[in-house]
């Protein structure tokens, strides 16, 4: 079998190699996302794999159809990047890698979360110009202390809530879906009374109709002032300009991002700070704003299981096999 691998980064490479050797099918890398222009590199393949942010769009799945491609997999969690009427309409059958690492995930909210109640930016930044004083980050809070809100507790979320309880803090849950087996580490209860209680909001819910702009003016105004806010989920699930004045008033005491509406514009970008988008300018400022590159599934265990996990998943659709990642709805 042939398989075309679209937007593969070089840290891919090592595992796409022993894959390959390991199961006899070839892969074909390029570096470029799946989309419009690219979609004819896929002639003469007999599956694709792709990981990107950017959408892809209607045309594509009737192009893939065209090429007699009835598959794309997906190397990571979130899909909100597929048009999924469009997929099911030219018979393309999607899968995702629900589980490549929800560890990785988990640990980088954590360690975002310690640098925050730390106070670590501002003491790094005092100390960048001789400032070695205590008052100039100020007093920490410790994490035994705090009522963390997990909104989505699929596996990340889980994974998450089971290190904080390990912790010692107190764990709210926020889903749809109830998970018994959670009940000795979180628990479960509805969005405005999260709001109301925690110190800790950490989202870790896909992005669909129901979650897109969920944490808007009105959702800002239900927390307690003094709030931490987490989003290593997707970008557009928080307004950033209410994010912003909710930062300037001091109704949170801190946020950290993985993710932001308008990442493509910047991230795996090397640019100056003046040359960002104006408002993540202007977020960068904060000394309680932490923002990184989209980087919390970054890991070596991560980085092999995706690979791994798509084109296995990519194997078995061509073949008309069953999978747990395959996308149905």
């Amino acid at each position: 079998m042939k398989i075309l691998m679209y937007n593969a980064v070089a840290d891919e490479l090592p595992y796409v190699k022993k894959w390959s050797e390991k199961t006899g099918h070839e892969v074909v890398i390029i570096d470029q996302p799946l989309n419009e222009e690219t979609v004819d590199s896929a002639s003469g393949f007999d599956a694709v794999s792709t990981q990107q942010t950017t959408s892809v769009n209607p045309p594509v799945y009737e192009r893939l159809s065209q090429l007699n491609i009835k598959q794309i997999a997906l190397r990571q969690v979130g899909y909100d990047v597929f048009d999924l009427p469009a997929a099911f309409a030219n018979h393309v059958r999607l899968s995702n890698v629900a589980a490549y690492s929800p560890r990785a995930i988990a640990e980088y909210t954590l360690t975002q979360l310690f640098n925050l109640i730390r106070h670590n930016k501002k003491f790094d930044r005092a100390m960048a110009q001789g400032d070695y004083t205590w008052a100039a980050g100020g007093q920490a809070r410790e994490i035994h202390d705090l009522t963390v809100a997990i909104i989505g507790v699929g596996r990340i979320g889980t994974a998450l809530a089971e290190m904080l309880h390990a912790l010692g803090a107190q764990v709210l849950g926020v889903d749809p879906v109830y998970r018994a087996q959670n009940e000795p580490f979180v628990t479960y209860t509805t969005l405005d009374e999260a709001l109301r209680r925690a110190d800790v909001i950490s989202f870790h819910t896909p992005l669909n109709d129901e979650t897109r702009g969920l944490a808007d003016r009105a959702f800002f105004e239900k927390v307690q002032p003094g709030t931490i806010m987490l989003n290593f989920a997707r970008g557009e699930i928080v307004d950033m300009t209410a994010l912003e004045s909710a930062l300037a008033s001091g109704q949170l005491a801190g946020a950290a991002f993985d993710v932001a509406p308008n990442e493509n514009d910047f991230m795996d970008q090397k640019q100056t700070v003046d040359e960002l988008p104006e408002n993540i300018q202007r977020l960068v400022a904060y000394d309680n704003f932490l923002l990184s590159p989209h980087i919390a599934f970054y890991t070596n265990t991560a980085i092999k299981n995706m690979v791994e996990m798509a084109l296995n998943d990519a194997v078995i659709m061509v073949n008309g096999g069953f999978t747990e990642n395959e996308i149905l709805r």
